[in-house]
């Protein structure tokens, strides 16, 4: 009964810490002070957010009095067409009567009025002579201003509709920073003849941004839709920088995600380390030109006065924990006793001594459950170290029996590129990456009198007995193609030699081919293979669309037959295995045809071997980290018929 009621370690230590409140009280502070630091920054951004809803919204009727003011005098416009020397008082009216617009012109396609010659744009703007303001007209275009190369004429006219103008310096006419909305004017038959256009000068948005100041250290500034800074605190970086270049010079990744979520119209809020300092970004768009406005706001200046609160807090908390630590820690002590002695022979028992003596449990707690746990697990690591030398000791020598088959199965396969130095006509680059120690890929090739043999091919299955079969289907090539005279008979041949006696019902896919390097005639015989690639001359890239025919070892009786095409000059043929093709990346996506026909496009005029190269490190970037699923072989063949050197 004694035994029954005895207490449990876990129980004794569990009475301990529990009768101290503090701990609680921790608990209650932490959660009171993420409740309070949740709900104050909630309120701060929307506070914010609503800040910048009303500068965007100040912004965008400001450009929409612009737009509506260009709309309304089209018709005034198209009724001064006849007498083009009148649109300068109607262009002079429009910045007299309208202080949003500092200049407005007329952008007509070149010849549109002969008389004026090829470039015509009337543009009226206004200047300030002290207190007054004067507007000026000019007749702007020609070899100084080529208006018809810049974006805000090229773009309205080509996708005739009107359009805000990225933000720059106006040399010509305003001869300050400004943007252009530009309205396209067309006529009857909807063909664009001038582009109507209103500058307003970013000068007027500056003030109104750089007063939206929610906090006191916080900043506001203006983006244009290439991420171009149109306001900022720091003057250095308006029309010299964008955010984008910014977060490239710090290699902020967060800033460069804010901008791009900036640029494509989001409003939103983003948490980041700005100059070492945790910030929020608040952002959201103006959508008449595509601009946006974002504020950045230090998360400590939201949180001053809850971190000064809990400061005082932690501060009380920390004196009572320096009165509680000296009587903890005499608890502590007490019951981690038996613990340290245990901790004492587990490390002797680590070095290898199995048979250190434990100490004495008299205790029905779990220190006896932990003591009856090490003897038996001193009991048992003599008879698992045992086992794990004998298991080590076969496994090493499985690896090293793996390690010269694989040495053996590549020793098989040519490796020395280029295989022919002393030819002109002919090229050949060769890969094979096995997925384990020893795969089933294969390739092999030699040439004859002038005709150039060669094979490719991938057993089923992988590991040892692919590499068998491997060997197997390789030699026979080697051996049939010195009597046959065609690829459907060497293929043939092999399949019924394969097929006799194939017991593990194993089956290869092969193409076999016969190149005549005097002629360019190629005859092939695919067996259940990859479609090989085509790169002509040119460089375009296409599968060789053939008759695709059973595997090699399923029908003994099987009968291939041949087809033939020429091969251009300087056309390469590549040959790969699906090792290539199917390669996954963790997302279980394959590498596929697709990507490798888009991979192999560019690389048309390259050496064999440069061309090998690109394709596997394409591959091996689309995989990455994951595991190899099959192995990968590629067989190029770069056919350029020249005289054979002596």
């Amino acid at each position: 009964m004694k035994a029954f009621f005895s207490p449990s370690f876990a129980t004794k230590l569990s009475i301990y810490v529990l009768s101290f409140t503090l701990i609680v009280f921790v608990c209650i502070m932490i959660l009171f002070y993420n409740y309070s630091r949740k709900q104050i920054t909630e309120d701060a951004i929307d506070h914010a957010h609503g800040l910048l809803r009303n500068t965007a919204t100040q912004i965008s009727g400001e450009l929409q009095i612009v737009e509506s003011t260009l709309e309304q005098s089209v018709w005034i416009v198209e009724k001064n067409l006849s007498t083009p020397d009148s649109l300068k008082d109607v262009l002079t009216a429009i910045v007299k009567n309208n202080s949003l617009i500092v200049g407005s012109g007329i952008a007509f396609i070149p010849g549109y009025y002969k008389e004026k010659g090829k470039y015509f744009m009337p543009y009226a703007f206004s200047i300030n002579e002290g207190a007054e303001e004067i507007v000026n007209y000019l007749k702007l275009g020609g070899a100084d201003y080529d208006y018809p190369c810049m974006d805000w004429y090229l773009i309205p006219k080509l996708l005739k509709k009107s359009y805000w103008s990225e933000p720059y310096y106006d040399t010509g006419g305003g001869n300050t920073i400004m943007s252009t909305y530009a309205l396209p004017l067309r006529n009857p038959q909807g063909e664009v003849y001038a582009i109507f256009t209103a500058n307003i000068s970013l000068s007027r948005f500056t003030d109104m941004v750089n007063k939206l100041k929610p906090y006191q250290s916080s900043y506001t500034f203006l983006l244009s839709r290439n991420g171009s800074f149109l306001t900022h605190p720091d003057r250095e970086k308006i029309m010299n920088e964008t955010i984008f270049s910014v977060a490239l010079g710090k290699n902020d990744v967060q800033e460069e995600e804010i901008g791009r979520n900036i640029l494509n119209g989001v409003t939103g809020t983003a948490q980041f380390n700005n100059a070492e300092q945790d910030s929020y970004a608040l952002y959201t768009a103006i959508p008449n030109c595509g601009w946006s406005v974002c504020t950045i706001c230090p998360s400590q200046v939201i949180l001053h006065n809850l971190d000064a609160t809990s400061h005082r807090i932690i501060y009380i908390f920390l004196a009572g924990m320096l009165v509680l630590l000296p009587l903890i820690y005499q608890i502590i002590h007490r019951l981690v006793r038996p613990l340290r002695k245990f901790s004492e022979s587990a490390r002797s028992i680590a070095t290898g001594r199995f048979d250190v003596a434990l100490p004495e449990v008299h205790s029905k707690d779990e220190i006896k459950d932990l003591h009856d746990s090490l003897v038996y697990m001193q009991q048992s690591l003599s008879g698992y170290v045992s086992e794990l030398r004998t298991t080590t000791a076969s496994k090493e020598r499985i690896e090293s029996e793996l390690s010269i088959a694989r040495e053996i199965q590549m020793g098989m396969i040519p490796k020395i590129f280029p295989p022919y130095p002393e030819r002109e006509d002919v090229d050949l680059h060769a890969i094979l990456h096995p997925a384990k120690e020893v795969g089933g890929d294969l390739y092999d090739f030699f040439i004859d009198n002038d005709r150039l043999y060669f094979v490719i091919g991938d057993v089923s299955g992988k590991g040892v007995p692919a590499s068998l079969f491997m060997a197997i289907a390789r030699s026979l090539f080697r051996t049939l193609a010195q009597q046959a005279t065609s690829p459907a008979e060497i293929m043939s041949k092999m399949n019924r030699s394969i097929s006799e006696n194939n017991e593990a019902n194993m089956f290869v896919t092969l193409i076999i081919g016969i190149l005549d390097l005097k002629t360019g005639s190629l005859r092939f015989c695919n067996a259940g293979h990859n479609p090989p690639i085509i790169i002509g001359a040119d460089g375009n890239t296409t599968l060789l669309k053939a008759k695709i025919q059973l595997f090699v070892g399923v029908l003994e009786d099987m009968e291939y037959t041949d087809e033939e095409i020429t091969l251009e000059k300087n056309t390469r043929l590549f040959l790969y295995t699906d090792g290539i093709t199917e390669a996954e990346n963790a997302s279980k996506e394959l590498y596929g045809e697709d990507r490798l026909l888009s991979t192999l496009a560019p690389l048309g005029t390259f050496d064999v071997r440069i061309i090998v190269d690109t394709v596997v490190r394409s591959v091996a970037s689309h995989v990455q980290q994951a595991e190899a699923s099959d192995d990968m072989t590629i067989l190029l063949i770069h056919y350029e018929p020249k005289t054979i050197k002596p």
